[in-house]
Parts: structure tokens; C-alpha cells; sequence
């Protein structure tokens, strides 16, 4: 999947961090289970951790308590047709099919994919100037 600019450093030095082919693997280089991704890092992630339940002494505070990686793919789709993306790139970026004669007729263009990327470039940026101190 095609990554904007400002996010796939982010993943380019997760890759570099480690000789395995997997973006998030376990200690032996093979994929994470789903299970373990969700109770090792996605929960965590959002969900925070306090003293009692971590082997960690850092208490994180939650971000999104609840927030599930399908509500994830809601934002995202969301995102897209915020920033104008046809119907048919969104559910291309998503995995999905169009539905009907749409799936005959309608086909994502280079220009789309451009689209795609400069849109979540573009919000990237507004959530991070979003965060600056004033």
C-alpha cells in the first residue's frame, strides 16, 4: 500500500530496524498472530496501560479508549471522501469491490492514487500543526 511522504518514514525505519521481511513480526522474524498484535500493541496503544497490568514501571494514558482497528478503516474511508477521493479509489485503498456495473466501468487512475497520497499528506500535517502549542 502506498504511503504519504511524511508517514512511510515512520515505516522505512521500522523495516530498518530489524533484518526480517515484516513490517511488525515476532522475535523470530515471522508475522504477528492477529491476537498478539491486538494484546500487544494496538490495545496499549489505545487503550493506555497503568502500573497494575503492565511488566512495565511507565503508565501510558489512554488515546482513544475502545477505539477498534474497524473504526480505524471507517477514519480512513472517511478521510478519503473528506478529501474529494471517488467511490472507487476509496474502496480500492480499502480492499473493497464496487458494487454492480460500477465494477465494470470504474477503474482507479494514476491521478486517483496522487489524490489519495496528497490527501492524507495533507492531514497528516493539519493533525500535527493541530497539536503545536500556540
Amino acid at each position: 500500500m502506498e504511503l504519504p511522504p511524511s508517514i512511510a518514514v515512520f515505516y522505512e525505519a521500522l523495516i530498518d530496524s530489524h533484518s526480517f521481511p515484516f513490517v511488525l513480526c515476532g522475535a523470530e522474524g515471522a508475522p504477528l498472530r492477529r491476537s498478539n498484535f491486538r494484546n500487544r500493541y494496538w490495545r496499549p496503544s489505545w487503550d493506555g496501560s497503568d502500573a497494575e497490568h503492565t511488566r512495565s514501571a511507565e503508565v501510558v494514558q489512554p488515546i482513544l479508549p475502545t477505539f477498534t482497528f474497524h473504526e480505524g478503516r471507517h477514519s480512513h474511508s472517511t478521510w478519503l471522501a473528506e478529501g474529494g477521493i471517488p467511490e472507487v479509489a476509496r474502496r480500492a485503498r480499502l480492499g473493497q469491490k464496487m458494487k454492480g456495473i460500477a465494477r465494470v466501468y470504474d477503474h482507479v487512475t494514476p491521478l486517483m492514487r496522487r489524490q489519495i497520497l496528497q490527501a492524507l499528506e495533507t492531514r497528516w500535517i493539519g493533525s500535527l500543526v493541530a497539536l503545536t502549542p500556540k
